[in-house]
Order: structure tokens, then C-alpha cells, then sequence
């Protein structure tokens, strides 16, 4: 039932209308008769009435002030004046109030029940209309986390990039709009590689889960997935120039994961955004910068302002670059520096190089130095410690010393670390060649034979032993030689010949001849001399 008010200073003439009218006819009914404003405002209030009928002369509070505080009750409230004045500024001012109706005492009941049916029958399409506004926002609502992710879906890949049309959308669906710009975040889920086996790498449903469970984004962005085991977050900024935020949010995915996950996740950030019309240029600058996964990697953080180059390498620097890498690769440390030394004093010395530029060369060294840890089996952890505390201090950089002196002591630690891993692995390599050496002497060994046996190549065997033993294979092999033939030579039924077979020599003139440079008289001389003793 429509609640009703009537208001007139008249005892009779409220009476006399509320007890002549068939309410229930209009599905109405009389909650209150007020004889002033203060009396009727406190009964809308009470009540929640949905039609007022008022005189417009009472003490105290004259009708139209009334009809005015009433509507901010209720903006929808029907408003039915009666007035023994035929002024006009009162109808213009009942007209302002939008008043449903307007009439003159005394009141003809057929002319008020008339504008009571088509007040009646007004309200109830209101209702109608608004119980069906109500439905379509309730499934509006049901379908909004489907329509927002569809919503970022056809931004991310292109699809809508109409800015005007993209902030409708979202203020249809009352999705926040990022008021200081964006940035994205590309997340790619791999399959950890040292997780135990007892248990199971997370889905994309508990992935998806615990991003949510975390608060990641939450009031600040959003969360969707774009593909199979990749997710795209875009992080609202909350300041002009904002950063902290960024950093913290990479943190807290990474420690809502397990660790065996979080370390097999590469996260990959675009450059801050403005417009909404951007996004798609941000996802693909994440894609970008996801190349790099292959040099660096699994559990990265890589931002692509500082992945990705402005212009190429200039000529002035690919010799010493070159030689920076090659210094790095066996573990000289003096090289490196003077390498990079060389580098930085032609950025220093060069007007024109920008900030962006030198980061992207340092991104380019750690790349390669990454690349030379994975090759050589290490793992990131080993050298410089915690991978996000290291990314983190190579975001901080700000200046061009800093660089340097940064970029200087990674280079000294991976050069350490290698030289350290060479001088290991040689020294086994070494053993193995010795161990050879020593055991198969009597056979007709080769430079090219002893390599296959290790691996590697006979340039490199023979350089690394001769660093490290100081002498060449083949003389380090001569003497071993040399030692059996002096013992086999004291034995005198052994025939020289057969010391020849014996130590690796099919030629028994030619181990004579090794014989004699060896010791300054021939194998004969050497038996006779014995003899002699």
C-alpha cells in the first residue's frame, strides 16, 4: 500500500479528505494527518510516505517549504498541493517543486480522486521500473568479475583502444579508474625444478587463489589470466611518482607463494602508463622483456625500461665489451676492470648519453654474466645472494658512479666466482689427464686422444695444463716414460727394444733418441754404466 500524509491547519478539510476517499481503491492508505509543517515533516520521516498532500498556508511551516524539506527525504515523494489562493507564484512555485498537482479549494472530490488514480498508477510503474532496475543491476553485479575480465581482455590485446568508450565501460561496470597511470605486471608460472617430489606444483586456480587471498591489487588494480599458467595484474599507481608500492606487491606475490613456486616465477613489469589506452602497448612490453627469461633464467624480476636497449651497442664499445665478457669467462678480474673502466669513461666523457641507455648496458652485462653462471652450472644465489634484494639494488641506481661502482663489484664477484669454479674444475681435469698419464704410458697416447677422454678440446687441455703444471703434456708424459725406461733398463733381460714397446715407443731409435736428450748418453750406455756400479 502507498502511504499517504495530509497536511492542513484545517481540522475538517484534512478529515473531511481522508475520510471521503476510498483509499484501498488507490491502494493507498492515510498514516498520518499533520495541522502544520513540523507535524507532517515528522511523520514522512517516521513513515517513509510516498504521496503528501498539503495546504500551502499553515503556521509555522507553509506548505511549499514543507513539500521542499520532504523531497530531501524522499527525492521520488509525490507531491498533491491544495490552496484557497488563486496566486499564480504559488502555482509557479509548486511547478519548480515539481508538484504533481495543483488544486483550489474547495476541493471537487471527482477532480482529486481523478489526480489520486493517475498518482497511484504512476508510483506503481516507478516501482515496476525500478524493481526491474533493480534486477538488471543485480545481474550486472553477478556478471561483473566475467564483464571486467572481458573488459581488460579486449584492451590487453588491442581490441578497444578508445579511451573515451574504455572509462564508459568501466563506469558502467563501476570499475575504479587508475587517476595517476598504470603499470602491468606479467606473471608466467614455470614448473619449479627442484620441488620435492612429495609435492604438487600449484594450479592456475590456486595460483589465481592465493594472488587473491593475499590482497594483491585489491582496490588498486586487477587481476586476470591471460593464457595457461600466465597471469596479467594491473597495478594502479597511487602517486604521480609512485614506486614503492610496485616493489612491495612484487614481494608479497612472491611470499604468498610457496618457495619451490616462487622461484620458478617470472615476473615481468612495462613502463608506467597514463591512459587506459595503453594497456595493450604494456602487456607487449612485458612480453618483450620476458624474452630475457632465456639468458636469465627462471624467478626473475625484470622491468623492461631496463631490459630493453634504446639504440645498439655504439662501435666505441664492442671491443672493450668484448673483452669485458672474455675476461669474465676465465675469471681475470684485472681485464675486467680495465674493460669496464674503458666503458664507463666514454659514457662519462660522451654529452649525449642518457640514464635509460646505461642501465640498459648494465641489463646487457648482467644478462651475460647470468649466462655465464648458468653455463657454468652455478646458481645465481651462490654469487650474489638473495635475487631480489640484487634486482632491487639495480633498480635503486641512480647516477652514473653508482653504476659504475655497482655494476664494477658484480663484475669482480662473478669473475671471483668462475676463476674459482675454472681453477676446480682444471684441477680435476689435470688429475684425470695425470691419472692417464700414468697408467696408460705405454701406449702411443695423443693430445687428440687425452681430450676425448676429458672432453674438451686439445687446444684448451694443453694451455690449461701447461698453466697449471708448467710444463706441456707430452713432456710431462716423456718423463713419466722416461722413469719406467730407467727401471725397466735395470733389469739387463730386458732387451732396449722391449723398453722401447714397454714406454711407447714403437721406434726403439726413437726413444734412443729421447733417451739421450733426456739423460746425455744413450739406454745402452745408461745399462752399461749401471752394470758398471
Amino acid at each position: 500500500m502507498l502511504k499517504v500524509v495530509i497536511a492542513d491547519d484545517e481540522r475538517i478539510q484534512r478529515e473531511g479528505i481522508a475520510k471521503h476517499v476510498d483509499w484501498p481503491a488507490y491502494q493507498m492508505q492515510v498514516v498520518g494527518l499533520a495541522e502544520d509543517g513540523f507535524q507532517a515533516l515528522e511523520l514522512i520521516e517516521k513513515n517513509g510516505v510516498d504521496l503528501l498532500i498539503t495546504d500551502i498556508k499553515m503556521p509555522r511551516m507553509h506548505g511549499l517549504e514543507l513539500a521542499e524539506r520532504a523531497k530531501e527525504f524522499n527525492p521520488q515523494l509525490k507531491i498533491l498541493i491544495i490552496s484557497g489562493y488563486d496566486d499564480f507564484e504559488y502555482a509557479r512555485t509548486a511547478i519548480e517543486l515539481k508538484a504533481y498537482a495543483y488544486l483550489l479549494k474547495p476541493i471537487p472530490f471527482n477532480k482529486l480522486n481523478q489526480e489520486l488514480g493517475h498518482i497511484s498508477v504512476q508510483i506503481q510503474q516507478e516501482r515496476l521500473k525500478q524493481q526491474a532496475l533493480s534486477s538488471l543491476q543485480d545481474q550486472v553485479e553477478e556478471s561483473k568479475p566475467v564483464l571486467t575480465e572481458k573488459l581488460f581482455k579486449n584492451m590487453l590485446d588491442g581490441f578497444l583502444t578508445d579511451e573515451e568508450m574504455i572509462r564508459h565501460k568501466m563506469k558502467t561496470l563501476s570499475i575504479l579508474i587508475p587517476e595517476y597511470g598504470f603499470d602491468i605486471l606479467l606473471l608466467q608460472m614455470d614448473k619449479p625444478s627442484d620441488r620435492p617430489d612429495t609435492e604438487n606444483p600449484l594450479d592456475d586456480r590456486q595460483f589465481l587463489s592465493q594472488l587473491t587471498q593475499a590482497g594483491i591489487a585489491e582496490n588498486h588494480g586487477q587481476i586476470l589470466q591471460t593464457k595457461e599458467h600466465e597471469f596479467v595484474i594491473v597495478l594502479y599507481a597511487r602517486g604521480p611518482d609512485e614506486r614503492s608500492s610496485l616493489l612491495s606487491t612484487i614481494r608479497r606475490i612472491r611470499d604468498s607463494l610457496p618457495p619451490a613456486d616462487s622461484h620458478a616465477l617470472t615476473i615481468t613489469v612495462s613502463g608506467r602508463k597514463a591512459r587506459l589506452s595503453q594497456l595493450n602497448e604494456a602487456y607487449r612490453e612485458c612480453s618483450i622483456a620476458a624474452e630475457q627469461k632465456f639468458h636469465l633464467g627462471k624467478g626473475q624480476d625484470i622491468f623492461y625500461q631496463d631490459s630493453m636497449p634504446a639504440q645498439p651497442l655504439s662501435p666505441q664499445y664492442e671491443a672493450p665489451y668484448e673483452g669485458l665478457i672474455q675476461a669474465m669467462e676465465i675469471g681475470n678480474i684485472q681485464q675486467a676492470e680495465q674493460s669496464l673502466e674503458e666503458i664507463f669513461n666514454e659514457f662519462a666523457n660522451s654529452s649525449v648519453t642518457q640514464k635509460p641507455v646505461v642501465k640498459a648496458f648494465c641489463f646487457k652485462i648482467i644478462s651475460d654474466i647470468f649466462r655465464l653462471l648458468h653455463e657454468a652450472n652455478e646458481k645465481v644465489e651462490a654469487v650474489f645472494g638473495e635475487e631480489h634484494a640484487f634486482w632491487s639494488q639495480f633498480h635503486d641506481l641512480d647516477t652514473l658512479p653508482e653504476m659504475r661502482e655497482w655494476l664494477l663489484e658484480t663484475v669482480v664477484s662473478a669473475c671471483r666466482h668462475l676463476h674459482s669454479k675454472r681453477i676446480r674444475k682444471n684441477t680435476n681435469t689435470i688429475g684425470n689427464i695425470i691419472h692417464i698419464l700414468e697408467t696408460r704410458y705405454a701406449e702411443p697416447l695423443s693430445i687428440d686422444e687425452l681430450a676425448k677422454h676429458v672432453h674438451l678440446t686439445p687446444n684448451y687441455i694443453s694451455n690449461m695444463f701447461r698453466e697449471t703444471i708448467g710444463e706441456s703434456i707430452i713432456d710431462y708424459l716423456t718423463k713419466i716414460r722416461m722413469k719406467h725406461a730407467v727401471r725397466l733398463l735395470a733389469d739387463e733381460s730386458v732387451r732396449i727394444y722391449e723398453v722401447a714397446e714397454q714406454t711407447g715407443y714403437n721406434s726403439t731409435s726413437y726413444f734412443s733418441v729421447v733417451f739421450k736428450n733426456s739423460f746425455g748418453i744413450s739406454p745402452k750406455e745408461y745399462r752399461d754404466n749401471a752394470s758398471k756400479r
